[in-house]
């Protein structure tokens, strides 16, 4: 660790200085070095924080995008209807959640596995700080269009909503990526903090919406309050970033990849057949996350948004019911999944049982088909009770955090050190596909419900 590496250049000079006449002063000569210790742990709860927030800057966009539900159906309502409720949903509406979830998960898949392949190519620090830059301005753009009315010109904002949401996870990929790649050349907690900020972005946005109903304002400054949190929280991230990359702590775990660099400093190229090498390593818990993904992206959110609560009370039933138990719920589940994983650890990394808990997470798509749907849906309502939702979203988000945590945090570890960096970004790269595959299954399952 760092503190070793400086500590016994310093117990030396000690040495040197205890070698003269009089007597030794072990107090003193110990002091320089429990200070470096001291000195180093701070930095490493510091950074183990950074990395909380970055961690919860990498979903950001998604996790705002998906929970402003209300704000995109009234900006594609029917605006024929000046007074009372339209009957039905527009096709705007319809079409939303599906789309966002596609043109999300398509761009962050493929910007993941460049990543995976091209990282070497650029430097990781620029890597980072363009990308999580460029979702400032996105964000800040998505922002200002809440403030205007697109009432006359609602398939040219739905076109201009679903371009940004494109670019913007562009970005978002090109930083997750490089993100998990730093994180794998730390020790496992580091990752942990990651994947756990990754959930904690989800409870922060799920809480900022409710708090954003709970005012009563109306839909368009609720969400230019609630899309101006987003900016402000993805600005404290990249200082976060910038802060921790000055460190002693992370510059000597980022520089113990020497084999991987030339002479120069910049990064040496890799084969294909490296690559390929590395992904035979890490390929089973590399499938394993792309299967809860997309079980996780199949159901949530195109088919749970479509459960309706059986309660009386209408306010709960058609304004906090979906923010409260589909999406918070969700989120506050995943964190506890993903904190859960990282004081377990169990099953153990080779462990055929997380193969067959990452299986067995399949179930929960029949299930939330059978919950209360609408009365046009032409699957059966079994679980009409909104306690039986409760229960399942309850379970499939606690078996999302735990098992994508674990494979997050087994696969750098299944390499050697030098690969961990690589072996991280393909990680990621398995984690895009199989939101990809989710978000592209979310159209049939949408539907069918």
């Amino acid at each position: 660790m760092i503190v070793s590496d400086v500590t016994e250049d310093q117990e030396e000079g000690l040495g040197g200085q205890g070698s003269g006449d009089g007597p030794a002063e072990p107090e003193r000569s110990n002091s320089p070095v429990q200070l470096l210790v001291e000195v180093s742990q701070r930095q490493g709860s510091v950074v183990y924080v950074c990395f909380l927030f970055l961690g919860l800057g990498t979903l950001l966009p998604w996790n705002f995008f998906i929970t402003a539900q209300t704000y995109w159906e009234y900006k594609f309502r029917n605006t024929s209807v000046i007074n009372g409720t339209a009957e039905g949903e527009t096709e705007l509406q319809k079409l939303y959640t599906p789309m966002q979830v596609c043109f999300s998960q398509i761009p962050n898949f493929l910007f993941l596995f460049i990543n995976a392949l091209f990282s070497h190519k650029l430097p990781q620090r620029l890597r980072l700080i363009v990308s999580l830059t460029l979702m400032v301005i996105f964000f800040s753009l998505t922002t200002m269009l809440t403030q205007i009315n697109t009432d006359d010109w609602q398939m040219g904002f739905f076109v201009l909503t679903i371009v940004i949401i494109f670019f913007i996870n562009s970005s978002g990929a090109i930083f997750q990526g490089g993100l998990f790649g730093v994180a794998g050349m730390f020790p496992e907690k580091y990752m942990t903090a990651v994947v756990s900020g990754q959930a904690l972005g989800g409870v922060f946005a799920s809480a900022a919406r409710i708090i954003s109903l709970s005012v009563g304002a109306k839909d368009a400054t609720a969400a230019f309050i609630y899309f101006m949190i987003a900016v402000a929280v993805m600005i404290v991230t990249l200082a976060a970033y910038l802060y921790m990359s000055k460190t002693d702590f992370y510059k000597h775990y980022t520089n113990c990849q020497a084999p991987e660099k030339g002479k120069s400093g910049a990064p040496a190229n890799r084969s294909f057949s490296d690559q390929v090498k590395i992904f035979k390593e890490i390929w089973p818990v590399g499938l394993s996350v792309c299967g809860v993904f997309a079980v996780t992206l199949g159901v949530f959110p195109a088919l749970c948004v479509k459960i309706i609560s059986m309660s009386e009370d209408d306010k709960w039933a058609n304004v906090f019911f979906q923010p409260v138990v589909t999406f918070l719920l969700f989120n506050v589940g995943d964190y506890l999944g993903r904190q859960i994983a990282g004081f377990i650890m169990w099953p153990r990394r080779g462990s055929k049982i997380l193969y067959l808990l990452v299986t067995v997470r399949l179930v929960f798509i029949p299930l939330f088909l059978l919950c209360n749907h609408t009365p046009h849906s032409s699957i059966p309502s079994v679980f009409r009770h909104d306690a039986w939702y409760v229960a399942f979203m309850l379970l499939f988000s606690l078996s999302n955090g735990y098992c994508s945590s674990l494979c997050m945090m087994y696969g750098p570890k299944m390499v050697s050190e030098e690969k961990a960096e690589v072996a991280s970004s393909m990680m990621a790269a398995m984690l895009g596909l199989g939101l990809l595959t989710g978000g592209l299954s979310s159209f049939a399952f949408a539907l069918i419900g």
